[in-house]
Parts: structure tokens; sequence; C-alpha cells
């Protein structure tokens, strides 16, 4: 059972607070604006690009634009967290204001960090305090959003340089995740002919029992996963900056069968290839005339 604690939004923002109770899984996804996730209850576990953590009370989860990322139940099923959405345009005015360089920032501290005890009630009251102006928005809220974001920004700066931010990666054994970084740039570089996990095995002279089983807890994605993602972010690209028809598209990128191009390309973006194109058309449409008044 899911409870909404508070559930909001503005321009370029949304926020929600909620407590589960049942198991929860996502499946690996990405999206163009930033995530934060803080946990004030409860365990859980997330996979941010290929690195694997356990996030528990007091986890400070940060996610930047389009990194592949899903995240799911722990035995513990019970968790209250706190999930804020932002598309960083709009923080760049004040980041630059203060002289912050915002995306070097979310470069340097996408992951999970585990927040010290005696700091949990700031980085809660600073949350909390975001919410509550996105929910109320009363005279100057955005101000006060600006204000509450950027205390966030420089606190976690000012933990990775006093050296007490502490990650929460799991590690995998050296070896094994050079090898599994071999695969993963033999299928970005030919992810439009790639063959099956058994075809792939062989170029690489493995079972493919064992190929499957070590690139799995390497990354946390299966061979199909990892390959489907490597095609369906380069069908948001030809999309977006060529004029190939859908079905062109999907035979570019190694999908023979459209209609199977358009249900992957909905599961990993949820919205159609068509309709994303639409989508995109309207926001440069959009930005070009903002940009010309």
């Amino acid at each position: 059972m899911k409870e909404v604690v508070i559930s909001s939004q503005m321009n370029g923002i949304s926020i929600d607070r909620s407590t589960r109770t049942v198991e929860y899984n996502m499946i690996k996804h990405w999206h163009p604006e930033c995530e934060i996730q803080y946990f004030f209850q409860g365990k859980r576990h997330f996979f941010i690009d290929q690195q694997h953590y356990a996030v528990k009370e007091g986890s400070f989860i940060l996610i930047d634009s389009n990194q592949v990322h899903n995240t799911y139940s722990d035995k513990e099923l019970f968790h209250d967290r706190l999930v804020f959405h932002f598309d960083k345009k709009i923080f760049e005015a004040t980041a630059t204001s203060l002289g912050i360089d915002l995306e070097l920032f979310l470069k340097e501290h996408c992951g999970v960090v585990q927040i010290p005890h005696a700091d949990r009630a700031f980085v809660e009251d600073c949350l909390i305090a975001l919410a509550s102006e996105i929910e109320q928005k009363q005279i100057a809220y955005q101000a006060v959003v600006q204000l509450n974001f950027f205390e966030l920004i420089i606190y976690l700066t000012r933990l990775k340089i006093s050296g007490a931010m502490h990650s929460l990666p799991t590690e995998v054994e050296g070896e094994i995740n050079d090898f599994v970084n071999e695969v993963q740039h033999y299928i970005r570089d030919n992810y439009a002919t790639v063959g099956s996990l058994e075809e792939i095995a062989k170029v690489f002279y493995l079972d493919k029992s064992y190929l499957s089983r070590i690139f799995k807890k390497c990354t946390g994605y299966t061979i199909t996963e990892f390959t489907n993602i490597q095609r369906i972010q380069q069908a948001q690209r030809l999309l977006e900056d060529s004029k190939m028809t859908v079905a062109q598209v999907a035979s570019h990128i190694g999908y023979e069968n459209v209609t199977y191009f358009n249900r992957v390309f909905k599961k990993y973006v949820e919205t159609s290839p068509l309709q994303y194109r639409k989508k995109q058309i309207a926001y440069k449409k959009s930005l070009r005339e903002k940009n010309n008044n």
C-alpha cells in the first residue's frame, strides 16, 4: 500500500513524499529531469548506470538527467522517501550568480551518499521546507525554493570537501569488472547488429550462462536489457535529429519488427516513438520562439 504524504509541482519541478508497505519494483528507465531521493526510513536497492547501491535511512540519492536507473524492494518492504524531479535549467541563473557550476556538481555527486547522522535533521528540514513551499505557493515561493535547493547543494559540496561524504556502492571484483566493460563496449559499438546472448558469448569464447551471470552481477542489466537501452537511446537521437520514419529508425537500430520496436520504446520512454518526436519538435520550437523574443 502507498500513502502519499505530499505531492505537488511548479514549473520544471515536482516533489512527492510517500510511504509504502508493499513490494514495489521499477523497470530501468531514464528521463531528461534530474532526480533526488531521500530516505527518512526503510531500505531499498538502486541501480544507477552500472552501479548497484543498497540504500537505507539517511541515504541521499542524486541522479543526473538521462542516467539509466531503477529501484527495487528490499526484504524490509516499508519505506518513507521523498522524490524530487527538476529541470536543471530552472536553477542555472541562480547557480551562475552564486558561482556554482551545476553541471559539474551533478557529474561529481551522482550516486548515493549516506548523510552523517548529526546532519540529517538539517537535510530533512531543507527538503521538507522545499516541499512545503512548492505545495503552498505563497508569495515569492519560487525564490525560497531556489534558496532551499542551493542550501543542499552547498552542504553536499562542503561534505565532499571535508572528506565526510560516504558513498554506498557495492564493489565488484576488478578483473571480472574489466571484462564486463569489454562486453559493454562491444554492445555499444555494435548495438544495431549485435546478436543473441549465445552469439555474444561465442565472440568472447564464454559459456552463455556464465556471461549472463557475471554481466548481471556487475551491471544490474541482462544482456537483452543493456542492448535494448543502447538501441532506444540511439532511436531518441534519430527521432529528434533526422527525418527518418519510425519504421526506418527501427530498422536502422536493429529492430526488424516495428511493432516490437514501438513496444520496447514505450517501455523505457513511457511514450510512443511518434509522440516522442512530436513532443521534441514542439519543445525545440518553443525554445526558438523564446530565444527570438
